[in-house]
Order: C-alpha cells, then structure tokens, then sequence
C-alpha cells in the first residue's frame, strides 16, 4: 500500500523523500502516485513527497504508528487551545509544547506539519528543530473541540470537493508462469489475502479448496473494509454502489469511471455466481494446476481492486 509505505519511509525523517527515487523504487505505481498528488493525499515539494493529514485516516487502521501520532497532535491541539484562550496571538515556543505534552522534541515535530495543515497556526518556524522554534495559534482553534473535529471535517470536505481520480493498476513487467512447462512460481502474481488463503492448498494438490478459499478471501475483504455484513449480490450492489458507495474504484463523476465501477460490479457478481455460489461444486476434480492457477490470479486481481479502492464514511 503506497501510502503506508511512504508513511513510514517519512515518519523520522524529517523533509519528506526524495520524489524521484521514490518513483523510480515504485515505477509500477506511477499513475497511482500521481492520482495520490491530484486527491491531496500525498504532497511534492522542493523535489520531496510528504504525506499529508487527510492519508492519515487511509491507513490508521492498518498503521499503529498513525494511531499514536495522531493521539499526539490531539494532546497538542489541547495545549494550544488553552494557550490562546489565555494569551490570544502569541507564540508558543517548541520547548514549550514538548514541555507540557511530555512527548519527546522528535514526536512534537512530527506533529507539526500536520497540525499546520489545518490553519490552526497563523505562524510557525520554517524549522522546527531550531532552538527558538515556536507555533502561534489563531482564533480559529476555537472553533474546534478536539483535533479529530478537524480531521473528521477535512475528511467529509474532501469527498464533497475533491475529485480523487482511481489508482492505476499495477503492471507486470514479466511473466512469472512457464505456462508451457505447467505451474511454476506465479506467487509473485498473487495478493497477499490470496497467499494467506489459498496458495498453500494449491501447493499441496487442493485445488477446488484453492480456488473456493481464495475467492471467499475477496468477498471478505469487502467486508472488511466496508463493514457490511451482507453476501453476494446485495454486499456487491452496496459496497460498490453509484448513488451511494462503500468502495470507489474509480472516478465515478465521469462517464469512463462509472463504466469502470459498474464493470467491476458485474465481474464480482459474475465470480460469486460462478465460483463462490454452490455452482462451485461441479469445480471438483476437473481442474488443472493451470486453470486453478488462472482462478487465483483473477482473485488476486479483484482482491488488489478492493484493496487500493477509495472507503467513502458513510453518515450513521
């Protein structure tokens, strides 16, 4: 997931990466990079890309060290706001913050950029290790609660603004299947749920289990993911919805997005009535290592659709 990975390829590093090698150690994920710049998620400046706050609530689930920071930026909010209210329009200095929050300087600098983003700061040291590094808040701190006030209305104006074009899919660059020579290693082609679910019972001869095992990792990713409970047709037809989505796979403001989502959607359906319905029996004996092989990848190929597609909160 490149956002995790470029979170924490930045998270003690001050400035952010260096965008040129970032894109050439990722070249495959170009256009998804690019998409990440366009929806804001991700930032270049000075030949360097940083994450920015509204990644944060992509990947806390999945990034204890998401959790933790934005539990930090949270106790400095708190400090903040009590600043202003006692001395409107003056600075706080850096050693000031790491004094009150007992967070080390390391953790109230990482917060910072973030924190900024939001206009919460009318101020701020272009460098924060500095000696006389300081923050000055402005009276719109006093327009929020808690810091995850912020975050959750910076999340909800993106999605009503921001038009967060699909990630562009991976592409590989050689076959890893001698298909003339039957199955060799092809795990490189899989998604991790497919390995996780089905490849070792591929490897040891259980191909109908194989291929029911890794189909059924999909449908449960989509739960997991969305949250729903439902199966089939009405979990497809939920998560994948064009009024009202769960999981964005593409641009659906344009004609080309909207094919795109409602493609996918006939392809899962096709997959569970295909494959994960009890239709799946008459798969017995009669598959090969190559056609189960064919059934993985295409697991992992929607697996990889559902995985990198855009969550949409739904209002409770």
């Amino acid at each position: 997931m490149l956002l995790r990975k470029l979170f924490m390829s930045t998270h003690d590093q001050a400035g952010g990466l260096a965008a040129i090698k970032f894109r050439a150690d990722n070249y495959q994920y170009r256009g998804l990079i690019d998409a990440l710049v366009e929806g804001h998620f991700i930032e270049e400046r000075d030949g360097k890309y940083s994450i920015k706050l509204l990644a944060l609530t992509e990947i806390e689930s999945c990034t204890p060290q998401v959790g933790d920071l934005l539990a930090w930026c949270e106790r400095l909010f708190v400090i903040a706001r009590e600043a202003y209210l006692k001395s409107p329009g003056e600075d706080i200095k850096v050693t000031k913050l790491v004094e009150l929050s007992a967070l080390t300087k390391q953790q109230v600098v990482s917060c910072l950029p973030y924190m900024a983003e939001t206009s919460i700061f009318g101020g701020w040291t272009t460098d924060p290790n500095a000696n006389d590094a300081f923050v000055r808040p402005v009276e719109r701190i006093l327009d929020y609660e808690s810091f995850s006030q912020i975050v959750e209305e910076r999340r909800n104006l993106a999605w009503k603004t921001t038009a967060i074009s699909p990630p562009a899919p991976k592409s590989y660059s050689s076959p890893f299947m001698d298909w003339s020579r039957g199955t060799s290693d092809f795990s490189r082609l899989l998604h991790p749920e497919i390995i996780a679910h089905g490849l070792a019972k591929y490897q040891d001869g259980h191909l109908r289990n194989a291929v029911l095992d890794s189909v059924i990792a999909v449908f449960d990713l989509i739960r997991k993911r969305t949250g729903l409970s439902e199966d089939g047709d009405e979990l497809i037809g939920k998560a994948f919805s064009l009024s009202k989505p769960y999981l964005i796979l593409s641009e659906i403001g344009s004609e080309s997005g909207q094919n795109d989502q409602k493609g996918f959607m006939q392809i899962f359906k096709g997959v569970f009535q295909g494959i994960r319905n009890p239709k799946a029996h008459t798969l017995s004996g009669d598959l090969t290592e190559i056609e189960a092989a064919q059934y993985l990848v295409l697991a992992s190929l929607l697996a990889r659709r559902v995985e990198e597609a855009v969550l949409v909160k739904q209002d409770q």
